[in-house]
């Protein structure tokens, strides 16, 4: 019975874990190449594979793990990560994103994502303009402006921003940084039918500043819960930057449904699936890890001993 109460509390986690990853659209910008996977656990046909544009890069941001998207202060008519999904919204949704390496030391206006639309049903995010300086807008024909005051300041710092449309109580909120900044009411149902949604950009508009990073898109097809919101905002924020999180440096191994350390114990730890989200935690005396119970298949990222390192299973 025992055996069975931790199984099923292990398959909780791992079932809220798995529900934590976007349904429609999620990017890691991992990798050196242009190619960049869809890794929503629903993508619409055609957008498993985007693609960066133009004179945007990808490189190692210290937003999240690795790399991130590099902006590069151009137009967005041919600089832009290209999602290949025309957007389409309906009923309730969830934008997720981070951002780093942006100093508010200008007016400018950077436009952070949108469509390709320049009228219609456009839906773009940008910083400064409207909302003010270092302030974030979200707009779009038809729905009611969403102002995030004092998101970017003259220090560079890791931010976190989640919109949440709610279409059942009509409504939309914008956390920043996992703290409620704004509840927007919307008078009529938000449905959005525009053209190719792009990252890095809006239309042919200025897209991010030259340097600026984006890390860890995704687009829920639903509104996410309180506990969601809150793990979202801590994964990355809770590594540490002096954490080892490359792959060459990497002391585990995996052996016949253990995780093996090389030298000395794990002590206390944290196991988290390759969006980010904690899967299991522990006190473990011994160098050996049970992970049976995760998924094989995946890439996994485990954090012991003020070090963070990948592991495949």
């Amino acid at each position: 019975m025992k055996n069975n109460f931790y199984l099923f509390i292990l398959m909780a986690l791992f079932s809220l874990a798995k529900s934590q990853t976007p349904e429609i659209l999620y990017y890691k910008f991992e990798g050196t190449a242009t190619n960049i996977p869809n890794l929503a656990t629903n993508p619409p046909t055609g957008t498993q594979i985007g693609e960066v544009m133009g004179n945007l890069t990808l490189g190692s941001n210290t937003t999240c793990l690795e790399n991130g998207l590099i902006g590069s202060g151009s137009s967005g008519s041919s600089n832009y990560f290209n999602t290949k999904w025309n957007l389409s919204l309906s009923g309730s949704w969830t934008l997720h994103v981070k951002f780093n390496n942006y100093q508010n030391n200008t007016t400018l206006v950077y436009y952070l994502l949108g469509d390709a639309l320049t009228g219609g049903n456009s839906f773009r995010m940008f910083t400064n303009g409207a909302p003010g300086a270092g302030g974030v807008r979200l707009s779009a024909d038809g729905m009611s402006n969403v102002d995030i005051p004092g998101v970017f300041s003259a220090t560079s710092s890791l931010v976190d921003i989640i919109i949440v449309y709610d279409s059942s109580l009509q409504n939309i909120k914008a956390y920043l940084n996992g703290v409620l900044k704004t509840t927007v009411t919307q008078t009529t149902p938000l449905v959005f039918n525009g053209a190719l949604f792009k990252l890095g950009t809006y239309a042919s508009n200025t897209g991010m500043k030259s340097g600026m990073t984006m890390d860890e898109f995704g687009l829920f097809n639903r509104a996410i819960t309180d506990t969601e919101i809150a793990s979202l905002n801590n994964f990355c924020s809770a590594l540490s930057t002096d954490e080892v999180i490359k792959n060459t440096t990497t002391k585990v191994a995996v052996k016949d449904g253990s995780l093996i350390l090389g030298k000395g114990r794990f002590g206390k730890y944290s196991i988290y699936d390759y969006s980010g989200r904690e899967i299991i935690s522990g006190d473990e005396s011994s160098n050996s890890i049970n992970i049976k119970s995760l998924q094989k298949g995946g890439v996994y990222i485990i954090k012991y001993d003020n070090i963070s390192t990948r592991f495949k299973y």
